[in-house]
């Protein structure tokens, strides 16, 4: 009896996949009552200024996408939440239900989705900028007379969505419309500003002027002091920080939360790139608020003002090296940067309080996978502190530096995984190769008709077959131990930066 050799099982390669799938902003309305081959669609009132107007399948009329937060309600109304597995099979093929809905991947933190009812492709809906893009991509032109022909909805204040009309605005006034991001959630500010106001702090002087005689003890903390101060009579800051502060009481945001939702607020305001390259002259607090925009040195002025207002310490960082300016807010020394009793407040990007970009593009900082150096500011080179208050301080920085020890640790136990993980793979390899060999020399004998050293190999070779396969199964399990720990990677780091 010769026996049967136990069967090996080849060892499969596993692939790393991983994916990045963005969190939702704001989503578009919709409503049609002329034909059922419209449900879904955005359409652009070609004629009135492309407004924008969006059939909703299921009652066939439309919505009007006006403000961002009228889309918002819309999206969080209208959409239809899914299952993730209903989110996957529809991004491989959306099924006819789910054209030109809106869906919502209810599993994972509500992600809104537009479904193009033309090719059926998933369009993500994020930041205010990207459901623009997806109205501008995909909305198709119709003439006042066509767009007529459809029914608008009629919005209840009940389960069913609730839409404003648009702003009317008098001749001196501009709506201005804020987005950020905090604590994996967004939000959305609008501010009715003045363009006279505009006008008068567009005029004013950006050069520091003194008597001879009376020259200031410190010329840029004079200087800088110039843009930290209102015009009498301006109380537009006051204003946006009392409605910042009624949203945040809403989301029971309070102390160290409250500062950093703050200070998110001034780092989502969109980075002036174009006046890098300009004459880069400094804003006025309003001017920065007016256009939506600004530099470094802008956005600081603006982070430091707010804080001071919130009660705290707080002082304006420059690092002359990089030509770069950030916040800081009053902390404990032990956990200040470099010591300084502030806390760094990157401005120009979403960082969280106390933690120094690596590297700068353009003046604005880029957020790094490097987690061993995320507070050490040296790599800006030399810090110059202006404008110095003390009060109260926060706190929170204790918080993000124990995240970021856990991704750090993380990141060591990945690299040792992978260092194990070759290692075994080089074995398994070898040891392959000499199962591969005793098969050849079993099969050698097996065709000269030698049984007997047929049979007297095969004990051998079953037991490195058990071994093999043992080691394919502990290899496996390693595997899946090293993708559980890149995924949580993944999503700590995502989370830390508010990453979509």
């Amino acid at each position: 009896m010769t026996g049967n050799p136990i069967l090996v099982n080849n060892m499969k390669k596993i692939l790393i996949s991983l994916f990045v799938i963005g969190s939702f902003w704001f989503l578009l309305p919709g409503n049609s009552a002329a034909a059922a081959s419209l449900s879904g669609r955005i359409f652009l009132q070609v004629q009135d200024k492309g407004q924008a107007w969006y059939v909703y399948p299921l009652d066939s009329k439309r919505y009007y996408l006006g403000r961002p937060t009228d889309a918002f309600d819309i999206m969080r109304k209208l959409g239809l939440g899914v299952s993730e597995k209903d989110f996957y099979a529809a991004a491989i093929k959306a099924p006819q239900n789910l054209s030109g809905r809106i869906i919502l991947r209810v599993e994972n933190k509500g992600q809104a989705y537009y479904v193009d009812p033309v090719s059926g492709h998933l369009n993500y809906l994020g930041r205010p900028e990207d459901a623009y893009r997806v109205i501008r991509s995909l909305g198709q032109g119709i003439t006042n007379a066509d767009l007529n022909r459809i029914l608008i909805g009629a919005l209840s204040t009940g389960p069913g969505p609730v839409v404003t009309p648009p702003v009317v605005l008098g001749p001196d006034q501009k709506l201005v419309q804020f987005s950020w991001k905090y604590d994996g959630k967004n939000y959305l500010l609008d501010e009715v500003l003045s363009k006279s106001l505009y006008t008068q702090y567009s005029g004013m002087s950006r050069v520091l002027t003194y008597r001879t005689g009376e020259e200031p003890a410190n010329m840029r903390d004079a200087f800088y002091a110039m843009f930290l101060t209102p015009r009498s009579g301006d109380g537009t800051l006051d204003k946006v920080l009392n409605d910042l502060k009624k949203i945040a009481a809403q989301n029971n945001l309070t102390g160290d939360k409250l500062v950093e939702f703050m200070m998110a607020f001034v780092q989502y305001i969109p980075y002036d790139s174009a006046k890098v390259t300009g004459t880069n002259l400094p804003n006025y607090l309003y001017e920065t608020l007016y256009r939506n925009s600004g530099v470094c040195s802008d956005k600081s002025f603006l982070a430091v003002a707010m804080l001071r207002k919130l009660g705290y310490g707080a002082a304006i960082l420059d690092y002359p090296d990089n030509k770069h300016s950030a916040a800081g807010v009053a902390c404990a020394a032990g956990e200040s940067t470099n010591g300084s009793g502030y806390c760094f407040v990157e401005t120009t990007n979403f960082f969280p309080i106390g933690v120094v970009p690596s590297s700068l593009k353009l003046g604005q900082a880029e957020s790094s996978n490097q987690f061993n150096a995320l507070f050490d500011g040296s790599n800006l080179g030399a810090m110059e502190i202006y404008q110095r208050t003390t009060a109260k301080s926060y706190t929170g920085v204790s918080q993000t530096m124990a995240r970021a020890e856990v991704i750090k640790k993380l990141v060591q136990s990945i690299n040792d995984e992978r260092t194990d993980l070759n290692t075994i793979s080089l074995e398994l390899a070898s040891d392959r190769n000499n199962l591969d060999a005793l098969r050849a020399s079993m099969n050698s004998y097996q065709a000269s008709g030698d049984i007997n050293a047929y049979n007297q190999l095969i004990p051998q070779y079953n037991e490195a077959a058990r071994n093999y396969n043992d080691k394919v199964a502990n290899y496996q399990l390693k595997i899946d131990i090293y993708n559980g720990n890149i995924r949580e990677y993944n999503s700590q780091t995502k989370s830390f930066y508010q990453q979509s």
